[in-house]
């Protein structure tokens, strides 16, 4: 996880919540946590240490006791809903609990999100379950069963920004722009992509929308998207051949 992530997620008032109950030895069975998805993989880890413990297993965002259903945007089946259900009554491999994602669960079936009523009820005493999304929708008979939070972040990164327009604001983006990490710069291009939106050229919000989610996916160092996003926007070459490789 990059440091900056980190601490954009910790000084969050909803972060801190968790963080207490943790402390206080608290911590609720399910959770529902709206946020950017392009922090989900940052926080999912982040919680699953208060969980699980920070006990040296953990391997590129994932520990024994982890079980996961979907991915980046995309939400789980309800073959893997089930298939969630029955791994997480099987006791610890290694930790004393057992932690359950459920990723993009604001985009979960109407027939998956009722296989995950019982469980939210009626969790094994030695498993949690975090629901992560990006909007705080989930339905109703899931959102009343869980601990919903709001990771809120600074203004000036979920508001609309213009784009660098020209080759000197472009130089001034790229020299200031060593970003501290992917997360941070992907937000910034949201950004750009809300301006587009904003002022009508939903083609342009579109295709830097679509860039960012592969890059994303991909894990793409600060380098490379940097020259992608460059080489898109300001010199017009198609996102599909940039990252053709990517698909």
């Amino acid at each position: 996880m990059n440091a900056e992530t980190v601490a954009l997620i910790e000084e969050s008032q909803g972060w801190r919540e968790l963080a207490l109950a943790a402390e206080a030895g608290r911590l609720p069975q399910s959770v529902g946590v709206s946020l950017p998805s392009v922090m989900h993989g940052a926080f999912a880890e982040m919680y699953g240490r208060l969980v699980l413990g920070d006990d040296g297993l953990w391997t590129e965002g994932a520990h024994p006791d982890m079980i996961s259903a979907g991915g980046a945007n995309a939400a789980p089946t309800i073959e893997e809903c089930r298939r969630l259900q029955g791994e997480l009554a099987l006791h610890p491999l290694s930790a004393k609990r057992r932690f359950a994602v459920v990723w993009s669960a604001d985009k979960l079936a109407a027939e998956a999100s009722n296989s995950l009523l019982k469980i939210t009820e009626e969790p094994p005493v030695h498993g949690c379950i975090l629901f992560i999304s990006e909007e705080n929708n989930l339905i109703p008979t899931i959102k009343s069963r869980i601990w919903s939070v709001h990771i809120d972040l600074p203004e000036e990164m979920t508001k609309p920004a213009p784009a660098p327009r020209d080759a000197r604001e472009w130089a001034r983006w790229v020299d200031a722009g060593r970003k501290p990490s992917p997360e941070i710069l992907f937000l910034e291009m949201q950004g750009w992509a809300r301006d587009f939106a904003g002022r009508g050229d939903y083609m342009r919000a579109s295709e830097l929308d679509t860039l960012i989610r592969i890059m994303e996916q991909r894990r793409l160092p600060v380098s490379m998207i940097q020259d992608a996003a460059f080489a898109v926007l300001k010199e017009g070459v198609p996102y599909e051949k940039i990252l053709g490789g990517l698909w």
